[in-house]
């Protein structure tokens, strides 16, 4: 007998009091231990075939269904509410696609239709619709290719868009995302799976969205202590089989946040380290990140630590620093603060004459050290990307004679830039050194640089697999642009951008993505376009307010942040953002007035990190864009891009908030405020 356990167990379990989930976890153990249940109190449901619950304490009751082949862990909760799920439910597989499903019973009345009449099951967004009855044309064959069970064909038909709410919340998640994304303007032939014949429902990829096999008793208990985690655990269909593919080369996953890029390069390392020969790195650019994927593939690998073994999971700079110490031996990074004192060495002597200190830093940082140009015609030939101010050839040749000392500066000091690193890497690599990884994924890849894709491009070099990249161009605010084909990395043909935004409620997506064009396009050419993009649920509408000064701002954000409280947001899902360590005293106020012990964080700091609210501080008309940073420009004719960065930077800040945004600063504000303050009215 196969045990299996549902999302809609997970979810269930962590609204249950932490004594209540010890215990419910102590009968699902023995239950893995013994599929039978033959040693919990069994009572069938009556009003359900197939379905029982087991008893966990006086007032917890387990929900199970058993055909004979499985047992699925279905649901827990107290008595009444437990056998009220049961009751309103059948679980079988759809006569179209094949996918087993849960199938709530239709009612007749109206009020069957309101959200809340699910308390298992968020509600899906209800994107602005054009039509009365959005779904009224539809035919049986083309509601029942996307998982409309056949008892709800007439109700999504008669569904009005006052009421497409409750509908959603009570279909299974692939026919309300398919619905969605048609009545947004998207097209349902997209989210048709094919059965395949002989196919086991319960494997079907709709069904492993819901459910999941139990290999073991430790897989169990892994997914048992982390119910929060279950977005984690179970992967979407689409993006399994991203997943899974046997890719012909680089490949990279896109899509706006929230749309479960950074969960395809968990799995995708998870999967790959299924092969025992395999040793993958799992990457990103921070260790914070890093901290928290190891944390999700510990959680993922638990039943197979030896998978585990294979995965390492670190910044692609620290990966990159314990490879060129083995093969080089200790090294020392320059600081910015040494290569100031060495452009100024070299003013000194009358090098540069025409060019700031500024503009030659970021000339070096941009162009001549990040491609890793070695002499004056070389640096002649250089593509300038991001640099719109053309050079003369005097006018390059005063720079380069400022990069030659630079360059020399630092070798008689024995420094190496971070650049420097990966240029050696890589052409390490190619008079074949060798990597200890066999595959590397990495996330949060469009901020990676040139001299970092240069030596990604010689890792991967003869292999089709090697490499994987997820991330999103609107999320970019590091680096200025680039093309990686030119660098050998060529993606196109195996790009692809997710649409189904997991994290983030409809209302914040939709303003968030106001901050963005609508069609982002990369330097090679590749596009990701934010049309059709759905969020699977609802929330409140963001605000964005501004105030007569500082201290009005301090006791409104204040007085928000009690707010969630109130509708129980604990202090560790909600977060205070600012744009830079100017702004924290004013931050600490709001939290100090609000007698909340919420963390204040700067919005570079929160990039791949997430929270049930947050509040987006300070952003003043001289504080976003940061004109401290507007100041270093050497190039004038690069504000444009800088300019754009910071913009994706707010996008980063307002996308971190799962259910509750405010965008708050003192009046005029941000001109960014300009783009989505008509979204919220």
């Amino acid at each position: 007998m196969t045990l299996l356990y549902a999302s809609t167990f997970t979810k269930a379990l962590g609204r249950l009091a932490a004594a209540e989930q010890k215990q419910v976890k102590i009968a699902t153990v023995d239950l893995a231990l013994d599929p039978s249940g033959n040693g919990l109190q069994m009572h069938r449901v009556e009003a359900s075939p197939g379905f029982w619950t087991a008893r966990v304490s006086q007032d917890i009751r387990l929900v199970l269904h058993k055909d004979g082949a499985h047992t699925l862990i279905a649901y827990v909760g107290h008595h009444d509410e437990a056998y009220r799920w049961a009751e309103r439910r059948r679980l079988v597989p759809h006569e179209r696609t094949g996918a087993m499903q849960f199938v709530e019973i239709v009612e007749r009345s109206q009020e069957s239709l309101l959200p809340q009449a699910s308390p298992d099951q968020p509600a899906a967004a209800p994107a602005p619709l054009q039509a009365h009855r959005p779904f009224a044309s539809l035919t049986d064959d083309q509601l029942l290719d996307v998982g409309v069970p056949r008892a709800w064909l007439e109700a999504v038909r008669a569904a009005d868009s006052a009421s497409v709410d409750g509908l959603f919340a009570r279909l299974p998640d692939e026919a309300a995302e398919a619905l969605l994304d048609y009545a947004t303007g998207g097209r349902l032939e997209e989210h048709i799976v094919k059965l395949m014949t002989g196919m086991d429902p319960f494997s079907h990829p709709d069904a492993q969205r819901r459910f999941r096999i139990v290999e073991g008793v430790e897989e169990l208990k892994a997914a048992l202590d982390a119910p929060f985690a279950q977005w984690a655990v179970f992967l979407h269909p689409a993006q399994r089989v991203l997943v899974e593919k046997a890719w012909s080369g680089p490949a990279r996953i896109s899509g706006s946040a929230g749309t479960g890029k950074t969960i395809v390069a968990l799995h995708r390392a998870v999967h790959l380290a299924r092969q025992p020969t395999a040793h993958v790195l799992l990457t990103t650019f921070s260790e914070t990140l890093a901290d928290a994927l190891r944390a999700k593939v510990d959680l993922l690998t638990q039943a197979h630590p030896e998978r585990g073994d294979r995965v390492t999971v670190c910044s692609l700079d620290q990966a990159a620093y314990e490879v060129f110490t083995a093969a080089f031996g200790d090294m020392r990074l320059a600081s910015r603060a040494d290569l100031l004192a060495a452009i100024a060495a070299a003013q000194a002597q009358h090098l540069g004459a025409g060019h700031s200190s500024a503009f030659l830093l970021e000339e070096w940082d941009e162009v001549a050290d990040a491609w890793g140009v070695s002499d004056a015609s070389s640096y002649s030939a250089v593509p300038r990307l991001g640099r719109k101010t053309r050079l003369g050839a005097k006018q390059r040749e005063a720079a380069w004679a400022v990069f030659a000392f630079l360059q020399a500066d630092l070798a008689a000091r024995n420094l190496v830039t971070q650049a420097q690193v990966y240029h050696r890497l890589s052409d390490w690599l190619l008079s074949g050194g060798r990597l200890p990884y066999t595959h590397i994924v990495i996330d949060e890849a469009q901020d990676l640089s040139v001299a970092q894709v240069r030596f990604l491009t010689a890792a991967g070099r003869g292999k089709t697999d090697a490499l994987f990249f997820t991330g999103d161009i609107g999320q970019r605010i590091f680096r200025l642009p680039f093309s990686w084909a030119k660098l050998g990395l060529d993606i196109r043909g195996r790009s692809t951008v997710l649409k189904v935004c997991y994290r983030t409620s409809h209302q914040i997506r939709s303003l968030s993505d106001r901050l963005l064009l609508p069609v982002v396009t990369d330097q090679d050419g590749i596009s990701e376009s934010r049309r059709g993009t759905v969020s699977v649920f609802d929330g409140p509408e963001p605000e964005v307010r501004l105030f007569a000064d500082e201290a009005a701002e301090v006791q409104a954000v204040a007085r928000w942040l009690r707010d969630c409280v109130s509708a129980g947001f604990s202090h560790d899902e909600m977060a205070l953002l600012v744009r830079s360590d100017g702004q924290f005293a004013r931050a600490g106020f709001a939290v100090a007035a609000a007698g909340i012990a919420v963390p204040i964080i700067l919005m570079h700091d929160a990039k791949g990190l997430e929270f049930r609210a947050v509040a987006v501080m300070a952003l003043d008309e001289d504080v976003l864009p940061d004109p401290a940073r507007l100041s270093e420009v050497g190039d004038l004719a690069d504000l444009e891009a800088v300019q754009e960065t910071e913009r994706h930077l707010l996008y980063v800040a307002a996308t971190r908030a799962r259910d509750r945004l405010i965008l708050s600063g003192v009046s005029p504000g941000s001109e960014f405020l300009d783009d989505v303050r008509g979204a919220v009215g």
